[in-house]
């Protein structure tokens, strides 16, 4: 009988356990809750999200043509979230049939929020939806554009003189903060013809920080190679940023 009772007692001493475990582990208990997704899309892609204790988790399938190389949401109570592939070394985009999946912290609320599929940006250079999100991300695309290209002029040209890396970050930080003069006249050499810019958009700016702090973290590293090493390392920082300006 004493063993009988002992079963028992350790069957109930686990089922206890369990309880306490998933009561004080919300997470452990906590089930997926679909979204209300408003797409201003043409619908060529399909996004689903999810609430999932304090994050927003959304699956984004691409049934266009064309590679997705960026997109924009809006999650009721938060602010837009921004998507750019654009920079990325390792993830091109999103590919015609493929699925991105990304999670979203999201403030404790008694309301499921609302997700709004604002634009995507396609590898032609065409985008769908918002036209306005989808220049702001254009704008942080071409500030960023600007200054690699400003970068990669010096590094071709003091690569074959063989100047000392001090004298190339000098050139290099001065081109980095021309003033914003010098900038519209580069945008005028980049940006489409039927483009008139008199002032720079917030965004733009925001992509001209952005793409001077990579550049100059980008030499800072390759000054902190040994002596020995830093020719291989300057070809393969003018190698990096040939290919990100080709994506830009």
């Amino acid at each position: 009988m004493s063993r009988r009772y002992l079963a028992v007692f350790s069957v109930l001493a686990l089922i206890a356990l369990l309880a306490c475990a998933l009561l004080f582990n919300p997470r452990a208990s906590a089930s997926p809750r679909e979204l209300t997704v408003k797409s201003q899309t043409k619908g060529y892609e399909v996004l689903k999200a999810y609430l999932v204790d304090n994050e927003v988790r959304i699956r984004l399938q691409n049934n266009h043509k064309e590679t997705i190389t960026a997109f924009a949401v809006r999650i009721s109570g938060t602010a837009t979230v921004r998507e750019d592939f654009a920079y990325s070394e390792v993830h091109f985009g999103i590919e015609p049939g493929e699925t991105f999946e990304a999670s979203y912290p999201v403030s404790p609320s008694s309301e499921l929020p609302t997700i709004h599929l604002l634009a995507v940006l396609l590898k032609d250079g065409s985008d769908d939806g918002n036209s306005k999100v989808a220049q702001q991300i254009k704008d942080q695309r071409l500030g960023q554009k600007i200054q690699i290209l400003r970068t990669l002029k010096i590094l071709e040209r003091e690569g074959q003189s063989r100047k000392d890396l001090k004298t190339t970050k000098s050139d290099i930080v001065a081109a980095l903060n021309t003033s914003e003069s010098e900038t519209l006249a580069s945008l005028s050499e980049l940006s489409p013809i039927s483009r008139s810019d008199n002032q720079l958009s917030d965004e733009l700016k925001a992509g001209l920080e952005w793409g001077r702090q990579k550049m100059l973290r980008r030499f800072d590293d390759l000054e902190k190679l040994p002596t020995e090493n830093r020719e291989q390392g300057f070809t393969q920082l003018t190698d990096r940023a040939r290919k990100l300006l080709s994506k830009l």
